[in-house]
């Protein structure tokens, strides 16, 4: 028992008081001078067990404390590969240390590293004693760990070597976190950069297929336009001679033929008109205009069915802007005439206005059947159209036309649920007038 409370010292020591108390018996029991050995030879017995029950009694403490900082480095490893962040990491090591030092009282643990701090709950700087290892990442010094025991007992010197094994341990764990959160972060940002130059490399070739777009409307334009003008009004002006000479003789179906012809010359009229327009539109020529106005202005350029109901909504308020009456005309014109022609039998054609910040904005709406969402970034784009009739200027020309006026166009729409198109241009601002 001496032996393993004690430690080898005091057994040898608690041998020693037996073999003074037992001498006295000894030589009572038997006078012969052998008699002295008998005490001793016990006491030399008790020193021996003694001895070797101490021994693998600090062999045994030695294992266990050597499983419980194998089991510490291990789980220090496992922590570090889960992957959850430095400051988790160094709360679970904060955890796991003072679990694994046998101190009887219990350990307190700080670990600083650059400007964090992680420490268990009753840690007290003014402790003295206590063990204090660096922490050394990636070859410089960027923290340190600092454990007392509670009490004022101090750990085996053996420990040491665990200490410095831990630092360098827990140094190197933070040290792997950190390259593979840079690691991560560099990944992130290639896969930004990647979808970045895709985009823009998407962005060009749509600006190069524009471009060649733009140049076969050019050409076609200036190569075909002016020489489809003279025979269409030569057939325009054929059907007006028949349309006279037929005047009361001619039967319905002929003079539906004859109106048939000269609306199809007008139509034709039209898109040369638009090819010609689209590829020489001039620099604006900004004046002071009501915006209400020329949306109003506008759509009297429009032929509206009857069955169709215009709703003015229009703020009664003077909305002042600089821009080129005619250009801005135009666009609202056809504006509201792709919101027209996409109105079957009844439909409501809604026109509103107002002041945003810096800017006044006008609303085309209707309840026709609106466009795809495939097609909504596609309807500002030169030869793009669904219209069976159709070439797919209008809109294109219209968004060039609001964007020369420093102005923006937006439009929202869902199918068989309508289509707003929303203009906004740069509000006109009333000077002070000076007294």
């Amino acid at each position: 028992y001496a032996a393993y409370t004690l430690g080898v010292k005091g057994a040898v020591a608690t041998a020693l008081t037996v073999m003074v108390f037992l001498f006295p018996y000894a030589m009572i029991l038997d006078s012969h001078p052998s008699a002295l050995f008998r005490p001793t030879a016990f006491a030399l017995i008790l020193s021996a067990v003694g001895a070797v029950i101490a021994m693998l009694q600090k062999g045994d403490e030695q294992r266990r404390r050597s499983m419980n900082e194998l089991k510490c480095l291990y789980d220090i490893g496992r922590a570090a590969d889960e992957k959850s962040g430095m400051d988790s990491f160094l709360s679970t090591v904060t955890e796991l240390i003072p679990r694994t030092l046998n101190c009887q009282r219990g350990t307190e643990v700080r670990i600083a590293v650059r400007d964090k701090v992680f420490q268990t709950a009753d840690f007290d700087e003014s402790v003295n004693g206590k063990v204090v290892e660096e922490l050394v990442i990636g070859g410089e010094v960027l923290g340190a760990v600092e454990l007392y025991c509670n009490g004022g007992g101090a750990y085996p010197k053996k420990q040491n070597h665990f200490f410095r094994t831990l630092a360098e341990r827990i140094g190197g764990a933070v040290r792997e976190i950190e390259l593979e959160q840079s690691l991560e972060g560099y990944y992130e940002r290639l896969e930004q950069e990647v979808e970045k130059r895709t985009r823009d490399l998407e962005e060009a070739q749509e600006k190069l297929i524009r471009s060649e777009r733009l140049a076969a409307v050019g050409e076609l334009a200036s190569g075909v336009g002016h020489e489809l003008r003279n025979p269409l009004n030569v057939i325009r002006n054929c059907a007006y001679l028949l349309n006279m000479m037929q005047e009361g003789k001619a039967d319905g179906e002929t003079l539906n033929t004859l109106k048939l012809l000269d609306q199809q010359v007008d139509i034709s009229n039209r898109i040369i008109s638009d090819l010609l327009n689209f590829t020489r539109v001039r620099k604006p020529s900004p004046s002071r205009i009501d915006i209400n106005g020329l949306v109003k202005e506008s759509l009297s350029w429009v032929v509206v069915p009857e069955d169709i109901t215009v709703v003015d909504d229009l703020t009664v308020d003077s909305m002042q802007t600089m821009v080129d009456a005619e250009q801005v005309g135009r666009a609202f014109a056809n504006i509201i005439a792709n919101a027209v022609q996409s109105m079957k039998d009844k439909g409501e054609l809604r026109l509103s206005s107002g002041i945003e910040d810096d800017s006044v904005w006008i609303k085309v709406e209707d309840n026709g059947c609106g466009i795809s969402k495939e097609n909504l970034n596609k309807i500002f784009e030169p030869l793009f159209t669904t219209k069976p009739r159709g070439i797919g200027l209008g809109l294109a020309i219209t968004k060039r036309l609001v964007e020369q006026n420093s102005g923006e166009i937006e439009v929202t729409s869902r199918v068989n649920g309508g289509t707003a198109f929303i203009v906004r241009l740069p509000l006109e601002k009333k000077e002070a007038k000076v007294a």
